[in-house]
């Protein structure tokens, strides 16, 4: 696989079956590390057989939004974030797999024209200094082939990071005595818990949303291949500000509490549908987008992760927006949970796990 860091290093990159992942070394032991910008999230998977099975997991909140664009603000707060959730879980490894996601990084498909394969390499990093808004020498690039056609177009995913964007985030995770033997993008991490719990088809297509804290995440695929990737701010502290502002409360843990209640009041469930239906309408223009643009194949479900994916109406609202079946993500429908582990708090943590899972199978698959 190609890779270059700025132009002249490589080896930092390698690809699973599911999608692009970076990569700083061999084999791993299988846990998944997610800094988010609310909470920090770590669990510990092991494989049976042609399975996965959840051991250990823990999350702890953050003391306040740690991370601006998903760059590091506030190290201290995480590290010790980091340090409070392996204790908690109990997990005593120090390799792990984290991720990074945001401002500094950038995830693009290209189609790219080429008479001699030997000259795919140059080319994709020519459009790469074309896509990047980064001096060249600042990020670390490498791409994947995802499709070729006989007239020699090439079908590319093409992902970048800036150095000083992973510096920040593995720079917490070593402070935080671990080592960041794997770091791998969350769109990625996603995929992973969909292709390990979900039939994968190659010719319908299915969009994965990861609702967050500050963000979205998604993507859209269909057998293996990830055919488009996008962030949008749209996350769950956006609903609780709106929830602060419209019924004038006096702190955000008020209104966060009105948000996840059982049974909302009349005047909370307004604010919360309006805002909900912004993040329906991004995903109907997603959707519109790629399907105008003949991407892939049909879009037939899209399925929700997420902390705030638990939003109440929240899958409904974008059913009816886009006219798509929407569900939020089970990553229990073939994944496995160790015996200590009940059926209620698999239930609990079924939407929050999804990202750490995600990366501890691609620490668990190792190269």
């Amino acid at each position: 696989m190609a890779s270059a860091q700025g132009r002249a290093e490589g080896g930092f990159f390698s690809r699973l079956t599911s999608g692009l992942n970076f990569s700083f070394g061999r084999g791993g032991a299988a846990i998944g590390l997610n800094i988010g910008a609310s909470s920090v999230k770590v669990c510990e998977l092991r494989k049976k057989k042609n399975s996965w099975s959840l051991e250990k997991y823990a999350s702890v909140l953050l003391p306040e939004i740690a991370s601006e664009q998903r760059e590091i603000m506030n190290s201290t707060s995480i590290i010790q974030a980091i340090q409070q959730a392996m204790k908690s879980a109990g997990i005593s490894s120090k390799d792990v797999c984290s991720s990074v996601v945001g401002s500094g990084l950038i995830i693009k498909t290209l189609s790219i024209t080429v008479d001699n394969p030997k000259e795919l390499q140059d080319q994709v990093f020519w459009e790469a200094e074309q896509y990047i808004p980064f001096d060249i020498s600042e990020v670390v690039v490498d791409y994947q082939v995802l499709n070729k056609s006989k007239d020699n177009q090439y079908e590319v995913i093409l992902v970048a990071v800036k150095k000083d964007f992973l510096d920040e985030y593995m720079g917490v995770i070593t402070d935080a005595k671990l080592v960041p033997k794997y770091m791998d993008a969350e769109v990625f991490a996603l995929q992973n818990v969909f292709e390990s719990n979900y039939a994968v088809s190659k010719t319908e297509a299915v969009l994965l949303a990861d609702v967050g804290a500050m963000s979205t995440k998604i993507m859209i695929c269909s057998g293996g291949i990830p055919y488009l990737t996008k962030d949008t701010a749209f996350g769950g502290v956006l609903i609780t500000n709106e929830i602060q502002r419209d019924l004038k409360l006096g702190t955000a843990l008020d209104a966060e509490a009105l948000k996840v209640s059982g049974n909302l009041p009349h005047e909370v469930a307004e604010v919360v549908n309006r805002v909900s239906q912004q993040l329906g309408t991004d995903l109907k223009k997603t959707i519109d987008f790629y399907t105008a643009s003949s991407l892939g194949p049909p879009i037939v479900g899209i399925l929700l992760s997420g902390g705030a994916s638990r939003t109440p109406d929240l899958s409904r609202t974008i059913e009816e927006i886009t006219g798509v079946a929407t569900q939020i993500m089970n990553p229990f429908q073939m994944v496995t949970a160790g015996s200590r582990m009940s059926h209620d708090f698999l239930m609990s943590i079924a939407s929050e796990v999804v990202m750490p899972m995600g990366l501890a199978i691609r620490a668990g698959s190792g190269e």
